[in-house]
């Protein structure tokens, strides 16, 4: 019975004593074809080997970019273009993880620890008359939730849309 003692206490000590898991990737540098810092994406990035980004438009209103770690989804950002007169609130509605956002003073931002909508104030695009471009960014770990970098991160990607080639 002793025996098993120091066994099972040596196995628990050996648990404790491995390393925590680490980013063995590079983390993506633009979501959507447009630039992130990476530092402002890492923290919603889980450990693993690998990250790659996938993009798709499955509506011409809509384009999609998944960050998969280890062939699991972990970040979604999403350009969507609604009609301009559909309220900001159904915009959120609309999107997992901003059901409980706060919204901010100027009605355009909601966000919380694990996702984000921002309207892309002042894009404009020939192919999309009399429509409005959200971002909205989705976290799949709540664990890697974090308001205030979920804040900086939506801001930083919806100013970086606003530059690129959606809006002209």
């Amino acid at each position: 019975m002793a025996g098993a003692t120091v066994i099972a206490v040596l196995g628990l000590v050996a648990a404790c004593s491995e390393p925590a898991p680490k980013k063995e990737y590079d983390v993506p540098k633009a979501l959507c074809g447009v630039p992130v810092k990476p530092d402002l994406l890492s923290p919603f990035l889980p450990a693993g080997n690998t990250a790659k980004v996938e993009e798709s438009r499955p509506v011409p209103s809509r384009k999609m970019c998944r960050v998969d770690v280890d062939d699991t989804w972990a970040v979604m950002a999403d350009l969507q273009w609604w009609e301009d007169d559909v309220d900001v609130s159904t915009v959120v509605t609309a999107n997992p993880e901003t059901e409980k956002a706060v919204q901010s003073a100027d009605d355009d931002f909601f966000y919380s620890s694990t996702g984000a909508v921002k309207l892309v104030k002042g894009c404009k695009n020939p192919d999309h008359a009399r429509h409005l471009l959200y971002t909205s960014i989705q976290v799949n770990d709540s664990d890697l939730g974090d308001t205030a970098a979920m804040k900086k991160l939506s801001a930083a990607f919806t100013d970086a849309v606003k530059r690129s080639r959606e809006c002209s």
